[in-house]
């Protein structure tokens, strides 16, 4: 069973979903034109390039080599979309000196969901938001890593559609690392999308194939 539904991961990436237009949002994936006219939230959405995602790996790197393949580098947000964040991400960034990247529009339950990429100089980490009654809303941290003195904190995500029910499904991977003891606490949670309110609940019901499911290591070569 564990490898039928690992073959069915491997049949999800050839059949990728789409994100929607940027003017596809709201409530109900109405057309809300004059609603982001009115907001400005037109300018947020412009700033993501819109992937067609079927198996995403979201991490965190480190490094950033221009010369890899990262599909999280985005571009730097313009200040009218920055301006949009709630204010307790804006107030997080200014405290670091921090600056935020556009990443990835990825297409959700009716709507975009919008990836940002915060670069600090200690702690880095992905965001996922939509834009619902004209407004930014956070739904989700999805990755970050947090490294200081001899400890490091890191969470990855990953976005797929265990079930193959055409929604997508959130795994997530989370662990504390200390040079002296390597790895002392490690976690791993499942989520889906509720349609009736586009929230991430927590399930136990879905077969994750975990064999997959691993963490980014500098170093290593990623497969994307």
């Amino acid at each position: 069973m564990r490898h039928c539904i690992f073959f069915g991961f491997l049949l999800l990436a050839a059949l990728p979903l789409s994100a929607q237009s940027p003017v596809d949002v709201g409530r109900g994936g109405m057309q809300t034109t004059a609603l982001e006219e009115a907001t400005g939230a037109d300018l947020f959405a412009t700033n993501f390039e819109e992937s067609n995602v079927g198996f995403l790996h979201i991490y965190v790197d480190p490094t950033d080599d221009p010369l890899e393949t990262y599909l999280l580098r985005g571009r730097e947000m313009s200040d009218t979309a920055v301006a949009m964040l709630p204010a307790r991400l804006r107030r997080l960034a200014k405290d670091d000196d921090a600056t935020f990247y556009a990443t990835l529009a990825i297409k959700g339950i009716d709507e975009n969901l919008y990836l940002t990429r915060l670069d600090a100089p200690r702690r880095d980490q992905i965001d996922m938001f939509a834009i619902r009654d004209g407004k930014v809303k956070h739904l989700k941290t999805l990755a970050y890593l947090d490294c200081g003195g001899t400890e490091c904190l890191q969470m990855d995500s990953y976005i797929t559609d265990v079930n193959l029910d055409t929604d997508f499904d959130l795994i997530q991977i989370a662990r504390r690392t200390t040079e002296q003891n390597g790895t002392t606490d490690e976690r791993r949670t499942v989520y889906y999308m509720s349609p009736d309110n586009r929230r991430w609940k927590v399930t136990e019901e879905l077969d994750v194939p975990w064999e997959g499911i691993q963490f980014y290591e500098p170093g290593h070569e990623e497969d994307h």
